[in-house]
């Protein structure tokens, strides 16, 4: 009996476990996902995630192709006035970079807001509401009202211009960058920025020459974008160095002029300047400084 439980006993234990190399199946399931947790090796490239906006009514909507240039709030006194709240809150991204994704498009507006204020911007043609504008850098780089966004509150700002103006009550984040009078940009925005905006800047030169600059001032309404791929960080880059290296010969072309003109000894500032004429209230009637350099 006592041999037969034994026997028993040793019939329900379980086999001992054996050690084998782990299979490629077996790797694979330890792989961490993004879900549980980081996984070291660096994931495919995405898309920008989809931010869209649009007027009140719905009449008009777009889209950010790509991520914003830089976020901040005005709380001067024109901003103030001019959107009826306390502060205003912009989204710098090239005009290039919006596409409109409704049937309707927005309309190019220019209003004098006062003497000596001119608002361009883009608007609905039905309800007016104001989407963004081109004033604060330039025609390529538009101030998109982050309140027409569908989700405003993901575009926290970089920085709050015009403190001095704030309104009393108005708590800002402990830790907010403020500043007096109007941030500069060139100060402020992040080096991968400011060369997205030498690359932007340097584009819309090339494709509004001189002679178009009737038409290269009206405000864009971003609806040549519409099919646009955009580019890749290598092909960014690329497109940057060229440019960079065009300005350079640009600038060194510059030089040997001023060079030149400096070698003549013809009479220099003084002989343009007698060219002038003035009209009472200091504006140039006729006469020309100097030739355009190409």
């Amino acid at each position: 009996m006592s041999t037969g439980s034994a026997d028993a006993s040793t019939s329900t234990r379980a086999p001992p476990t054996t050690t084998s190399a782990p299979t490629a199946e077996d790797k694979s399931k330890s792989i961490p996902t993004p879900q549980n947790a980081k996984s070291k090796v660096p994931p495919n490239p995405k898309p920008f995630p989809s931010i869209t906006g649009g007027c009140l009514c719905n009449t008009v909507r777009y889209r950010l192709l790509t991520s914003p240039l830089f976020s901040y709030a005005c709380h001067c006194a024109d901003c103030q006035r001019t959107s009826g709240t306390v502060f205003g809150h912009f989204v710098n991204i090239e005009v290039s970079a919006i596409r409109i994704i409704s049937a309707t498009p927005p309309i190019a507006a220019t209003v004098t807001k006062r003497p000596g204020l001119i608002s361009r911007h883009v608007e609905c043609p039905s309800c007016k509401t104001e989407l963004w504008s081109t004033n604060s850098v330039g025609p390529a780089v538009a101030d998109v009202r982050a309140g027409t966004l569908d989700y405003p509150s993901l575009m926290e700002p970089d920085v709050h211009a015009c403190v001095e103006s704030k309104v009393e009550w108005v708590r800002l984040p402990e830790g907010a960058r403020v500043v007096q009078g109007m941030h500069d940009l060139r100060k402020m925005w992040p080096g991968r920025s400011l060369r997205r905006l030498e690359v932007c800047l340097e584009r819309w030169a090339r494709e509004h020459p001189e002679e178009g600059r009737e038409d290269g001032e009206k405000t864009p309404t971003a609806t040549e974008v519409e099919g646009e791929e955009i580019e890749d960080d290598e092909a960014f880059e690329k497109r940057f160095r060229e440019t960079e290296r065009a300005l350079r010969e640009r600038l060194e072309r510059l030089e040997r002029k001023l060079e030149e003109e400096d070698t003549r000894g013809d009479g220099g500032l003084e002989e343009m300047t007698e060219k002038l004429s003035l009209g009472e209230t200091g504006e140039v009637k006729d006469g020309i400084v100097s030739e355009p350099v190409d």
